[in-house]
């Protein structure tokens, strides 16, 4: 579990993972070749998984977000149009097929906003999303919605009229989004918004 929390916790910051050394200063272990057996029972139990050879190549799986008591940081949401892929290791991320397998329950997780055009509804480049799983939100929520065959992620503002889902944004220099809804899938809410620090002119973060 130390192991398992320490790996969550580098994954929030979306840096490289820890290097077999580095997991074992942190969970008091000198053997390189104990922290492979507890990284290889990790991966057997499917709490992480690897991309490639090495510990810098490892995973959390949702099972494992879970099990470390964290939101899973599934990627990057365009608050425009498109979706950008997130590389991890030496694989492609789609934040569309990890949305599409998130199904059980009212399950949380978090997104990072790529993009300016909710900056009205104070959502802005580089902020944290937790967006909780929701297929019927309320007209006027802000929501996290799959377009055409789920080739294509945003957040807008949902409202539904009649036949079609209107998606509108909350900057005037982006267009709104009009679709027929058997086009759009709602994947979820935003719940909350986290604000990293923004850094100033000085440098220092505001």
């Amino acid at each position: 579990m130390e192991i398992l929390r320490y790996l969550a916790r580098r994954a929030s910051l979306e840096g490289p993972p820890p290097s077999v050394r580095e997991i074992g200063a942190v969970v008091g272990l000198s053997s390189s070749q104990t922290v492979h057996h507890h990284l290889g029972r990790l991966e057997e139990e499917g709490y992480v998984s690897r991309v490639g050879r090495g510990a810098r190549t490892l995973g959390l799986t949702g099972k494992g977000w879970e099990a470390a008591g964290h939101m899973a940081l599934l990627g990057r949401i365009a608050a425009g149009r498109g979706l950008e892929a997130v590389a991890f290791g030496d694989g492609a991320y789609s934040l569309a097929a990890e949305l599409l397998s998130v199904r059980s329950g009212r399950r949380r997780y978090l997104l990072r906003v790529v993009g300016q055009s909710m900056v009205g509804a104070r959502i802005e480049d580089g902020d944290l999303l937790v967006v909780e799983e929701d297929e019927m939100p309320p007209d006027g929520a802000v929501v996290v919605a799959l377009l055409g065959e789920g080739d294509e992620v945003t957040v807008k503002r949902l409202y539904r009229e009649g036949a079609k889902v209107r998606l509108r944004p909350e900057n005037g220099g982006h267009e709104e989004i009009l679709v027929p809804a058997e086009e759009l899938r709602v994947q979820g809410r935003v719940v909350y918004v986290v604000h990293p620090p923004r850094r100033g002119p000085s440098g220092d973060g505001s």
